[in-house]
């Protein structure tokens, strides 16, 4: 067995860990929103290293290329259908263990996804995305052109949900995602002691309103993304007028903590998005 396989082999080893641990908690654990903390962050870590894991056993770069598209997909959906479970399940008074609960008693309005002067979708950038899909995968099938047209249409209605004025840093961007592949990591990990240790009186579930400081939309969704694959925390809704964001947590100790880390990531989106950004982020 040559190196390369065996490196695809511990992956798939840990992804199956994880998926089992992911399954395990949302068995075991007591209410509907911790569950969710292990159905979006293990469960999500297990199936990308399971699909990253084959392509490298299997010493194909096509294949492994498509496992990194199945990981990124995890972790762009698993916080949505977090927060769409979750907030259905806390509506539906299903949510019973709260010691601290800022959602009670509130009307919030959904904050409203949507810019009348978005660019549009263009076909001419459509065609050179599916042509550099062509071109990277070094294949010109069929099968490839729709895999790339799949791919163009998702970047283009993606780039549709951003104002028109945006602008972005890329190496705001490179900190952003190395920083938090180790929250990623830290959090995955504390989920799972948590499902091998199901009696751990240290589980606490709160729901904090943070109100957020960055003035532009884009960061606020990335914050409010971002939150749900920080240790402990699960976003369950976020409002608008203004921006607030309502993070479960499952080890309470102070709001003060829990406005503490997302005030955190929002200093790492205003470095994503410097030019509306910049001096958003208030010291306290």
């Amino acid at each position: 067995m040559s190196p390369v396989t065996m490196a695809g082999a511990v992956l798939m080893a840990a992804g199956t860990a994880f998926s089992v641990l992911a399954a395990w908690g949302i068995l075991d654990f007591q209410t509907p929103l911790a569950r969710m903390h292990a159905a979006t962050k293990s469960a999500s870590l297990g199936v990308a290293l399971l699909a990253v894991g084959a392509g490298v056993a299997a010493e194909s770069w096509p294949l492994t290329g498509v496992g990194f598209l199945v990981a990124v997909f995890m972790f762009v959906t698993a916080p949505i259908t977090g927060h769409l479970v979750g907030r259905a399940s806390y509506l539906a008074g299903q949510v019973d263990t709260l010691v601290h609960d800022d959602l009670a008693g509130t009307d919030p309005q959904p904050l409203r996804i949507g810019n009348p002067e978005r660019s549009s979708a263009r076909p001419l950038r459509w065609a050179a995305l599916v042509l550099v899909w062509m071109l990277l995968w070094r294949d010109f099938s069929i099968g490839t052109f729709v895999g790339g047209a799949l791919v163009a249409t998702l970047v283009e209605v993606l780039r549709r949900s951003f104002a028109a004025d945006t602008s972005s840093s890329l190496s705001g961007m490179v900190v952003f995602v190395v920083r938090y592949a180790g929250m990623v990591v830290q959090s995955n990990l504390r989920v799972a002691w948590e499902v091998i240790t199901p009696r751990n009186e240290r589980i606490r579930e709160a729901i904090v309103a943070v109100p957020l400081q960055v003035g532009s939309l884009n960061a606020a969704l990335l914050v409010a993304n971002a939150v749900s694959f920080t240790p402990g925390s699960l976003a369950v809704e976020l409002t608008e007028e203004p921006i607030t964001l309502y993070v479960h947590v499952l080890h309470f100790s102070s709001t003060e903590e829990v406005v503490g880390t997302v005030r955190g990531l929002e200093r790492l989106a205003a470095r994503v998005f410097p030019d509306r950004d910049s001096g958003a982020v208030r010291a306290e």
